[in-house]
């Protein structure tokens, strides 16, 4: 017997012409085995290849509604799933960031049935090494974040609503899911899995993308930027106390002492370095702020279609009320 809950699949996608076909047909069986109701909503990151065409031609073939969100320019992942997750109504929602998928969507009903069982978040995390930039990034926030965090790399997640919602209603501009959902405190539980494919995405690489995304994150969950400056500064009130040491030492001592250029240029450089990193951070800090005052929408989108299949329409008519309020008060602006 099918599981009566109705839930909400989120889908990001970014030039994936090639993938974006098979993707939503093999998620669609899957979800169809074990959900009477379901929704996918596929967000479009302002791709520039056929992916959107490709998405429409299979709408016909699936049992569930189809949403798919176009956004008027390319936003990154967090900002694009937070598109789908204000229009999404399920009663449990699934995250997934690559249509490309390395596990196998059996990993579907896991999460679910363990999300079941008292926990709102359900992560899956691949057991497979991480690369040297995400362990980096990753010691860095678990370190220096006041909220202990725990990050770590999660390829697919299920939220209940509550905690989405508690999620979605932190007002912070930076969007990073998982530590907001680690902000709301509700419980969470992260399970592993052996990945069937190696995958070559760019969104793993060392691009500008992922390094914006993780220096606004450590910027914003983490006093990393505080405790340097704090460091620095009983650092640089250290070495000028020892200069200051240094040069009464020779007053008093050495009476053919000869001022020196080297050691005024070393005290005025490593004081001048430390001032210097501290008004930058305090300036990263500072344009945080404006970001908040400024009260900008998370995205903007050119265009939201929405389909409905054929054989479903008796069953989720009670739902079409649901969507357009979720529509109607969701935090984006349509252009």
């Amino acid at each position: 017997m099918k599981e009566q809950v109705f839930v909400s699949a989120i889908v990001y996608v970014h030039d994936e012409e090639h993938s974006v076909a098979n993707g939503l047909e093999e998620l669609n069986m899957s979800l169809s085995s074990i959900f009477k109701n379901y929704e996918i909503i596929l967000v479009n990151d302002a791709s520039a290849d056929a992916t959107l065409l490709n998405a429409r031609e299979i709408k016909e073939s699936l049992n569930g509604n189809l949403t798919i969100i176009n956004l008027s320019r390319r936003h990154g992942i967090e900002r694009a799933m937070n598109a789908g997750l204000v229009k999404s109504i399920g009663d449990f929602i699934f995250e997934i960031e690559n249509i490309n998928f390395e596990y196998s969507l059996e990993i579907i009903y896991s999460l679910f049935k363990m999300a079941l069982s008292g926990n709102d978040i359900v992560a899956a995390s691949p057991n497979t090494g991480l690369s040297w930039t995400s362990k980096l990034f990753y010691k860095l926030v678990n370190s220096f974040s006041y909220l202990k965090l725990d990050l770590k790399t999660e390829s697919i997640r299920i939220v209940s609503r509550r905690a989405l919602n508690a999620m979605l209603n932190l007002k912070e501009k930076v969007r990073y899911r998982k530590a907001l959902y680690a902000y709301t405190g509700f419980k969470k539980q992260l399970i592993e899995y052996d990945p069937i494919i190696k995958l070559n995405s760019e969104k793993s690489k060392l691009n500008r993308e992922n390094i914006s995304t993780a220096f606004d994150v450590i910027v914003s969950f983490s006093n990393i930027g505080l405790r340097v400056s704090h460091y620095l500064s009983i650092l640089f009130l250290l070495f000028s106390l020892f200069m200051a040491i240094y040069t009464f030492y020779n007053y008093f001592f050495n009476k053919n002492i000869v001022e020196g250029w080297t050691t005024l240029m070393i005290l005025i450089s490593f004081g001048f370095t430390g001032l210097f990193f501290i008004v930058g951070m305090l300036g990263e800090y500072i344009s945080r702020l404006l970001i908040e005052i400024q009260n900008r929408p998370f995205y903007t989108t050119s265009s939201t279609e929405m389909y409905k299949p054929v054989n479903q329409y008796t069953n989720n008519e009670i739902h079409q009320a649901r969507i357009e309020a979720a529509i109607a008060k969701e935090g984006g602006v349509n252009l």
